[in-house]
């Protein structure tokens, strides 16, 4: 399992640390950065894929003002999308784009949809946006080829837990299962919290590799509060014929892009 951070916020963690003061933010982000590398690729190039439509469920700021988390919800009236680009610009209250995932040395899995099965709904979740202001809305932008082969249900998930940690504050363990016939070259496991009808935290942990029948633990950490129901999500990324996420190795070797 590893946890990574786009190349900007990585630049940011160490000025910061470098101030000779370290946060529990500036710990959290260092844990992060040690378990994995940046994939050396470009900022995608995305055009708007029809009969997609997004809509921003959350916007969470870190405490410190200098990343943000976001939960967006796609819905397709058309196509299904298998390791689809996904674009998310944060505008700030006068419409100045503020922060963005799509940033060149971002990973892979910080730019990409899993999978959406078509004339359904599936959640993009980033808590690793490196902001410059408040943003107060989202312009997404998804893109991808039409999938027309059935794409495969997401993968178990037991033993979700919200834990306090007295170093990185609120973080969530789970077991992710891949109950499907494929490998699962990356899997994004999301996880959010819910008051009622307001999502108050969010959070990423990513599994590198997963054979059919193998389980993995995880864990992530939460931007925002601790209020709220755990949801953990883990949407396959690979179809039944091995198309879709390539392998890490692959991924940090490839420039994304869409015409």
């Amino acid at each position: 399992m590893r946890r990574l951070l786009p190349a900007l916020l990585l630049v940011l963690v160490a000025a910061i640390a470098t101030a000779g003061c370290e946060s529990t933010f500036d710990k959290a982000a260092k844990l992060r950065a040690e378990q994995g590398t940046i994939a050396e690729v470009e900022a995608v190039d995305v055009e708007q894929t029809q009969g997609i439509t997004a809509e921003t469920l959350a916007i969470i700021p870190s405490a410190d003002g200098l990343m943000a988390a976001v939960v967006i919800e796609v819905s397709s009236t058309g196509p299904g999308l298998l390791w689809a680009p996904i674009e998310v610009k944060l505008l700030d209250s006068a419409g100045n784009e503020v922060g963005t995932n799509n940033v060149p040395g971002a990973d892979p899995t910080l730019i990409h949809l899993p999978s959406l099965a078509q004339g359904e709904k599936a959640l993009y979740v980033n808590d690793q946006i490196a902001i410059t202001g408040t943003p107060t809305e989202a312009k997404v932008t998804v893109a991808g080829a039409p999938v027309t082969a059935p794409l495969l249900p997401g993968l178990a998930v037991t033993d979700q837990v919200v834990t306090e940690d007295p170093s990185f504050g609120t973080t969530w363990t789970a077991t992710v299962t891949n109950n499907t016939e494929a490998r699962q070259q990356q899997v994004i496991v999301q996880a959010i919290l819910r008051d009622g009808k307001t999502i108050t935290s969010a959070g990423i942990a990513i599994v590198a590799g997963l054979d059919p029948g193998a389980s993995a633990e995880v864990q992530g950490f939460f931007l925002g509060t601790n209020k709220g129901e755990l949801e953990v999500f883990a949407p396959a990324g690979n179809a039944a014929d091995g198309s879709g996420a390539p392998s890490p190795e692959q991924a940090g070797d490839a420039t994304v892009s869409m015409g």
